[in-house]
């Protein structure tokens, strides 16, 4: 019974411990950890359910379906031939010079290594703004909104504490949260862990890896030669100081004392 006991807390720990993390920053500036857990078949049926109503309540309201909103994007020259075109092209010249960064000889001169990582994050940040045309107005769609209120209500269902608690008891609870920011933070969490990716995914590209390895090179760097400076300095003979001999000053000659002016002799013819 004792061993069944302790394999079920064993079980209990292990999937406590393999939950990702995230950190909040509190209004009294401490660092809080919470978790993501894995949701339950009831709370994937509610979220489905939430997709839902959500979907059918912004049909109701006249908002657009993805394809309705592509349409009008199209019309209206949002979306073009030279828009597509420039999407692919950016999309050419990032993996073109991810290949070259990625395919660079050790050897490689680090100005040529900063270069790339440079024009690499360029080509990422054209390429976010030109999507941004379309996936903004995309936003609004009946498939977004529903999609947002799906990953709003798992949100609510599988943030927990370190204790396995529930962050927010009921979903109305999450709703009613005095801290959005919690809830913002939460919210894109659980879409990045949807979606697989790391949390630090931005930080860790290529080219983010590359500029932050080449800083840390150059802070070495001139560690390392203000610590060779130190020692060169401290290493230097010191000049001895050299008093001059004590010169014996003579005395001063004694002041003649102030008389009175001598009357002028007058000379008789």
């Amino acid at each position: 019974m004792a061993e069944a006991t302790n394999a079920k807390q064993d079980a209990v720990k292990q999937v406590l411990d393999s939950r990702r993390s995230f950190v909040f920053e509190s209004q009294e500036g401490k660092d809080d950890l919470y978790y993501i857990a894995d949701p339950s078949g009831e709370d994937i049926r509610k979220a489905d359910w939430n997709y839902a109503k959500v979907f059918n309540q912004a049909m109701a309201d006249g908002f657009p379906t993805q394809g309705q909103m592509l349409e009008i994007l199209k019309e209206r020259g949002i979306i073009s031939e030279d828009y597509t075109n420039q999407v692919e092209q950016t999309r050419v010249n990032l993996a073109a010079t991810l290949y070259r960064l990625e395919n660079l000889d050790e050897d490689a001169d680090d100005a040529e290594r900063e270069g790339l990582a440079l024009e690499i994050a360029q080509f990422r940040d054209t390429l976010f703004r030109l999507n941004q045309k379309v996936n903004g107005p995309l936003g609004n769609t009946c498939e977004n909104l529903a999609e947002d209120a799906r990953t709003e209500y798992l949100t609510s269902r599988i943030i927990q504490r370190q204790d396995g608690k529930k962050v927010w008891p009921t979903f109305d609870d999450y709703l009613n949260e005095g801290r959005p920011g919690l809830c913002v933070k939460s919210r894109f969490e659980v879409m990045l862990w949807l979606q697989g990716l790391d949390s630090n995914f931005l930080e860790n590209t290529p080219e983010q890896s590359t500029l932050r390895s080449l800083a840390q090179k150059r802070l070495e760097q001139a560690l390392s030669d203000l610590q060779a400076k130190e020692e060169s300095v401290a290493e230097e003979p010191k000049e001895e100081l050299v008093l001059p001999a004590e010169v014996e000053i003579p005395p001063l000659a004694p002041k003649k004392r102030a008389g009175r002016p001598r009357k002028p002799k007058v000379v008789k013819e």
